[in-house]
């Protein structure tokens, strides 16, 4: 979990719904160290391999927006293939 500072400076998040019903939310990890730059490309990257590594074969849909309101939608995901 992370904290709600980093939630806030998450340049991405990722809403998955899961097979079983539930629906969560990750926010990505954007600095490969405390002090570098926020990258958003890194943090997509590290949604993906969350997606398709930790969580495989257990969700449904994902979909990758913009860590703000009303945010667009960077990526899609559906069954273990992007969109």
């Amino acid at each position: 979990m992370l904290s709600e500072r980093m939630q806030r400076e998450a340049l991405s998040k990722c809403i998955v719904w899961f097979y079983d019903g539930n629906v969560r939310t990750f926010y990505s990890l954007d600095k490969t160290h405390k002090r570098a730059k926020p990258n958003q490309a890194l943090g997509i990257r590290r949604l993906e391999k969350m997606l398709l590594e930790t969580f495989k074969g257990q969700w449904e849909t994902a979909i990758v927006y913009e860590n703000k309101p009303h945010g667009n939608e960077l990526a899609k995901f559906k069954k273990g293939a992007r969109v």
